[in-house]
């Protein structure tokens, strides 16, 4: 075992060694297929260079681009500088990936889009690599102003490339990695421009029962690579992406880096949901004010409502629709008994032998925002208790989906496609939020209303029917209109611009597009985000692709299960069962 640590680390220093004090000049590789297939029509004329990078540019914007009309108009040394800075930054300072084999050969080629009159370059910002050789950007002119978000994003991606770029069997090219790729290039910007941007809260938060890896919310799935800074240091994010092997999936590679087992990482991504309570990690303040200004609605509530089975006994369950995917998360509030109450909790879950079922489940309790967290707990049909102290308001109860194996889901493999963990739980000393006596719901915050039918936020500027339904945790945003015997449920909400009518259905975590128009007798749900019209026909995953075809929804692998009884979920005969025990640092 020594000598395998000690291999480790001599292989790391070999990798993370000081480059030579004077590097060969890195030379420029142009696929010689761009200038016989023009698919980038590029002249010398119109290029620009510096130690790491080559910016290529067209006819639109001249020989001068600072002069050119406005769309077309950028400052190369500009673009260069900040390229530069970058470099030296994932390089230097956050050590990414070590500066050797391809990436120390050639300089990155820069493609400035929108620019050509006679090619089809019209990217807003991406980032790769082609030939299996060089990494390749392509940025508009308005995407890489100076202190560029999309330049430091993009240069993350072509850093990802060159983890596995001539590496045979190495990197994250297995098709369950894409959400990982977009969340850790939002997470290597954020490292750069610290208080810039924090990725798209407004769909993690509102999909954070999810599985980690959908592709509804990956460009906000950053906290657990934050997670995994704060817990195991900076360098266990670079190793997962230099030692990943390109069968695997991201969670597998940190769990083989790690040297922990399958209960271990069920542990760890347990107590990274419980983070996700007050967002306790140690660049809070840092993203906290992207939080405080999403739209009202998301931050109206922490977490979902279960659903009462017999509210007198303190018996409750999530909903199969919002159940926990894949190291998704439900977060539940709880309103204890009295002032220190002890919380007594049974928990039960529907198992699925061929998912391989499971659940990592905790307290997170708050006095004056700052959190104290129990152990997490793991079994499936189980009885635990937590003792709250004075002033500890504020409780929340935090179930992950952890299944008995890591599940290699495709990026576009979402919804009904994606196992789910439904479950049950009864308290005692405490009950849900909204179920306890005398519950005063507070006023709707932001500009807007609680819809008469239902309960759901409604914004002042819609137009909401009194016959439509939206749902307590649902929500209509912006100059949106809802109409006739239409219901928004669960999750889902419409966004400004679109109109949903008829006895058309929105529901589960579904997101209706500004610009949709849904009617009839069309149902909407999963994680599908229409941006069309459509009147027939269910859709109920995320897929670009999928027009309005009035056809069926997409087979649901989950199946379907009873509900428990009080008595399936009855205490133990001691009246003081073990407690867990409590934890208040990552």
């Amino acid at each position: 075992m020594i000598a395998r640590i000690v291999a480790v680390l001599c292989l790391l220093c070999t990798l993370f060694a000081a480059s030579p004090a004077v590097a060969a000049a890195k030379t420029v590789y142009i696929p010689s297929r761009w200038a016989s297939t023009g698919e980038v029509p590029w002249v010398s004329a119109r290029t620009k260079e510096s130690a790491n990078f080559i910016l290529l540019w067209g006819d639109r914007s001249g020989t001068d681009p600072r002069n050119a009309p406005s769309q077309y108009r950028f400052d190369p040394d500009n673009v260069l500088g900040q390229l530069e800075n970058l470099y030296s930054f994932y390089v230097n300072t956050m050590r990414f990936t070590p500066e050797t084999g391809l990436l120390a050969q050639h300089k990155i080629i820069v493609i400035i889009t929108r620019t050509w009159s006679n090619a089809p370059l019209d990217a807003w910002a991406t980032g790769g690599s082609t030939d299996g050789r060089v990494g390749v950007i392509n940025i508009a002119p308005a995407a890489a102003l100076p202190g560029s978000w999309g330049l430091a994003h993009e240069l993350g991606h072509v850093f990802q490339n060159y983890t596995f770029l001539g590496r045979p069997g190495y990197g994250f090219t297995h098709p369950s990695s894409g959400t990982f790729w977009e969340a850790t290039a939002e997470f290597m910007a954020m490292q750069v421009y610290p208080r810039t941007a924090a990725g798209d809260l407004t769909r993690f938060i509102r999909t954070e029962n999810l599985a980690y890896s959908s592709s509804r919310h990956h460009y906000g799935a950053w906290m657990l690579l934050q997670y995994i800074k704060d817990r195991d240091g900076l360098a266990m994010v670079n190793r997962i992406w230099n030692e990943a092997r390109n069968t695997e999936h991201p969670l597998e590679v940190y769990r083989r880096v790690a040297g922990i087992d399958q209960a271990e990482l069920n542990r760890r991504l347990g107590e990274y949901a419980q983070r996700n309570v007050t967002w306790d990690y140690s660049n809070r303040a840092d993203f906290m004010p992207f939080i405080n200004s999403l739209y009202p609605f998301v931050t109206a509530y922490n977490g979902v409502a279960p659903v009462p089975v017999n509210t007198a006994a303190g018996h409750f369950r999530i909903s199969d629709a919002l159940a926990p995917s894949d190291y998704g998360y439900n977060k539940i509030r709880l309103v204890p008994s009295s002032d220190g109450a002890l919380i007594r909790m049974r928990f039960r879950g529907h198992v699925n032998a061929a998912a391989q079922s499971g659940w990592s489940y905790g307290f997170v309790a708050v006095r004056n925002g700052t959190p104290r967290y129990s152990a997490i707990h793991n079994s499936s049909n189980g009885e635990v208790t937590f003792q709250t102290q004075p002033g500890e308001k504020d409780v929340y109860l935090v179930v992950t989906g952890a299944p008995g194996t890591v599940h290699k889901y495709a990026f576009l493999e979402g919804y009904p496609r994606n196992h789910r963990y439904p479950y049950q739980f009864r308290l005692q000393g405490a009950t849900a939020w909204g179920f306890e006596p005398g519950h005063v719901r507070p006023a709707a915050p932001g500009n807007g209303r609680w819809h008469s039918n239902g309960g759901g936020w409604v914004d002042n500027r819609a137009n909401v029917a009194a016959t439509a339904y939206v749902g307590p945790r649902a929500a209509v945003y912006g100059n949106s209109t809802v109409s006739g015997n239409a219901r928004i449920e669960d999750l889902a909400w419409v966004n400004s611009g679109a109109t949903v009518t008829g006895n058309a259905v929105v529901k589960n975590s579904a997101l209706v597009q500004g610009g949709a128009n849904l009617s009839g007798s069309v149902v909407i749900g999963g994680d599908a985000e229409p941006s069309t019209a459509c009147g027939a026909g269910t859709y109920l995953i995320f897929n670009p692709d999928r027009r309005c075809d009035g056809g069926a929804g997409e087979a649901d692998i989950n199946p379907s299960h009873p509900i428990f009884s009080d008595a399936d979920l009855a205490f133990g005969g001691g009246s003081t069962p073990v407690a867990l025990a409590t934890n208040t640092a990552p």
